[in-house]
């Protein structure tokens, strides 16, 4: 399952599930240090995942869809 952090508040990150769209607040310890807001996370075997592939990946098809609606 994918996750996205949409953002830290205190000590909590709040995620958002890529099925359902979903909200959840976890402490920030949970989280890998290198993730920051936008991140993809993968939850595998009861921890998150810091995915930078996926991450990159969605950033790239985000900025694409800007390029495109900006030369229109």
């Amino acid at each position: 399952m994918f996750y996205s952090i949409d953002r830290f508040e205190s000590e909590l990150a709040v995620l958002i599930a890529d099925d359902d769209c979903s909200q959840t607040a976890v402490p920030r310890e949970y989280i890998p240090p290198d993730a920051e807001e936008g991140s993809i996370l993968r939850y595998e075997n009861g921890q998150y995942i810091y995915d930078a592939e996926e991450t990159a990946s969605r950033r790239n098809a985000v900025l694409e869809r800007l390029k495109r609606m900006s030369n229109r």
